[in-house]
Parts: C-alpha cells; structure tokens; sequence
C-alpha cells in the first residue's frame, strides 16, 4: 500500500458501487497468522469476494484466506496437500505486480508454520483464480532486487516443470516459452525496470511457468529454498536461485536430454555438442545469470548444525509426490546444502523486510 499502486482500481471499483475493505498485513512469506488475520478481517466486513492485489505472497494468501472461509471448519494445516479443500472459496480475482510465482495461474498456494519452523502447501483446482489481469505498467517501479528474485522464482517453474517426469506436450511448451522470454528479457527488465516491453514479456513469462507447474508439479530446487525460507526467512525467488544450479548438477545424469533440449530453447549450441556438454553449458548460463543479477552463492545465515533438519525438511515435502527424475538421500541433500555454507556475501543476499 506504500505505493499506492492499488488506488486507481479502489477508486473504479467504489464509483463502480463496489465498496471494498483493504488488508495489506501480508508478510513476505504468507503464514498461518496472516491467513487468519484475514479470515477475521474477511467476516467482520461481511465480504462476498476477494481481489489479490500483489505479488505471489498476497495472492497465496487470498488463497488461503478463501480457504478457510468456504471451510470454516477445516484448519489451514489440514488442508496440506491435493484436494483438500472441500467446499469452494468465494471468488478471487488476481493482479500481480510482480513476475514470478505464477501464482495467478496455479492451483497451489504456499504458507510458513512459524510454530513448525516448516513451509507447506496447499493445492487444489478450486483454488485458480477466476480473473487474472496482467498490466506490466504496474510493474515499472520495482526495485531491482525484487526483479530478480521474480523473474529467477519463474525460471526455476520453468526448468523444474520440464525436467521432471510428469511433462506433457502442453505443459513443456508453456516451460520451453517461458525459458525464452526470461533468457531475453529478464536482464533488460533488471537493467531498465520502465521498458514496459520487458516487463510485459516478463509477466507472461511468470503466467506460462506458473500454468506448467500447476500441472507437473515441481522439484528439490522448490523444496529445499522452502526449507531454507522456513529457517532464516530467505526470499523465495532468491532462496530458489541460489539451490538451482546444484540441484541440476546432481540431476543431470538423470535428464541430460532435457537439459540440453532448454541449452537449444535459448540457443547456447556450438556445433554438434553432446547432450552432456549441452546441459553443463546450460547450468553454467544459469551460474552466470545468478551473478548478473547480484544472486549470492551461498546463505550466509546457513549453520553446520541445521543442515540435518533442513535436509529433512525439504525431502520430507518433496518425497513422494514430486516428479524427481532423480531420487534424493538425506546424505545427498546434506552434501548439497553444506555447498552453501561459503562464498554469500551480504551485500548481496536478499533476506525479508
């Protein structure tokens, strides 16, 4: 509300004879407590509908507050999981503001269990928004930080969306398409946040990731930055950026095609390269777009002794539902996570406000 990007649509929608009730107490990571704080806030102005307004922390929170609001009897955490939302929420209409969960196009919704120290989802069909509108005008503005943090949280859709095993012909194309928009535009719309061009292509870009992913569901990179949100409140996005090159690496034994079919996507062949060679070179893109844009490489607030818990964390929401083409041990996992435990700078790491 600060910038008081929501003033024009309030103003329309009151000459309209629509009167509307504003909660803006969403944190950056939506919890169980911003979701009943607005439950409350919902019945006490005996509202019909809901707008989310935002990036994907408000619209996974208009989420859950329709949620419990059709399922009054129903808690947030039981609703963990498929198709545990019972009765439909009241409507909800999506404006996102910034390019990155998708979140306007998905079934799911992510919140933090501060009491659990854990993140969880929650996905159902009913849970899609009923409009959607996407005005990059309104995105102008961003820092570039926040930028980044979006536009990296939908690449990381998109390559997990494509390299894992429940990849349709619709679902790799709306990934393959999203690819190609961040590989051209994600730099200018960091580099020059008013090219309403580049942030339009961007918007789109997070819109088709976001319609891949609520279809194949997506990989360890989701789940360990939730883990690692969860413990020392990383921003999503950045969380995502920073695990992504090394969980491909790891991967990539098991989806050397598909890595090399995105190294195509973007056009990073020289010759007659191998599929091995292809998906290294891919992963290194993505190495290179992380400096770019002043991602870290590691968490400086990583402790030695959480990495068990938070490797439990993650493999406990990933395992057995998402589409891994690898299968991670608690061993794997704390080898990764002990990658992280050097080279952050904070100058550069991005933590919630």
């Amino acid at each position: 509300m600060d910038l008081r990007l929501p003033e024009p649509l309030l103003s329309d929608l009151e000459a309209g004879g629509l009167h509307c009730i504003v909660f803006d107490q969403v944190p950056e990571n939506p919890t169980i407590a911003s979701v009943e704080a607005g439950v409350h806030r919902y019945r006490s102005a005996k509202c019909d509908s809901l707008i989310a307004f935002g990036g994907g922390s408000v619209m996974d929170c208009a989420k859950g507050i329709g949620a419990r609001v059709g399922n009054p009897w129903l808690s947030l955490r039981w609703m963990e999981g498929l198709f545990r939302v019972l009765l439909p929420p009241p409507p909800l209409a999506c404006i996102p503001t910034t390019a990155g969960s998708g979140s306007e196009a998905t079934v799911a919704a992510v919140f933090t269990d501060t009491e659990r120290r854990r993140k969880f989802a929650i996905a159902d069909l009913k849970l899609i928004p009923k409009f959607t509108v996407i005005d990059p005008g309104l995105m102008s503005d961003l820092p570039p930080s926040i930028t980044a943090a979006g536009g990296l949280d939908a690449l990381t859709h998109a390559v997990e969306s494509y390299i894992g095993r429940n990849g349709s012909h619709w679902s790799n194309r709306k990934a393959l398409s999203a690819l190609k928009r961040i590989h051209r535009w994600l730099p200018q719309a960091f580099r020059q946040g008013s090219d309403e061009n580049a942030r339009l292509q961007m918007a789109l870009a997070a819109h088709e990731a976001g319609e891949a992913f609520t279809r194949t569901n997506v990989g360890y990179s989701h789940a360990i930055a939730h883990a690692l949100g969860s413990f020392y409140g990383l921003t999503h996005g950045v969380a995502n950026a920073i695990v992504l090159p090394l969980v491909l690496r790891w991967s990539q034994p098991a989806c050397e095609r598909k890595l090399a079919d995105l190294a195509r996507a973007i056009e990073l062949q020289s010759g007659d390269d191998s599929d091995h060679a292809l998906g290294l070179r891919f992963i290194g893109w993505i190495d290179a777009l992380n400096r770019s844009l002043k991602i870290p490489v590691g968490v400086i607030q990583l402790r030695r002794e959480d990495i068990p818990m938070i490797s439990r964390s993650a493999l406990n929401e990933a395992h057995p539902s998402y589409p891994v083409p690898r299968l991670m041990t608690q061993h794997d996992c704390e080898l990764l996570l002990h990658q992280l435990l050097t080279g952050a700078s904070p100058k550069t790491l991005i933590v919630d406000s």
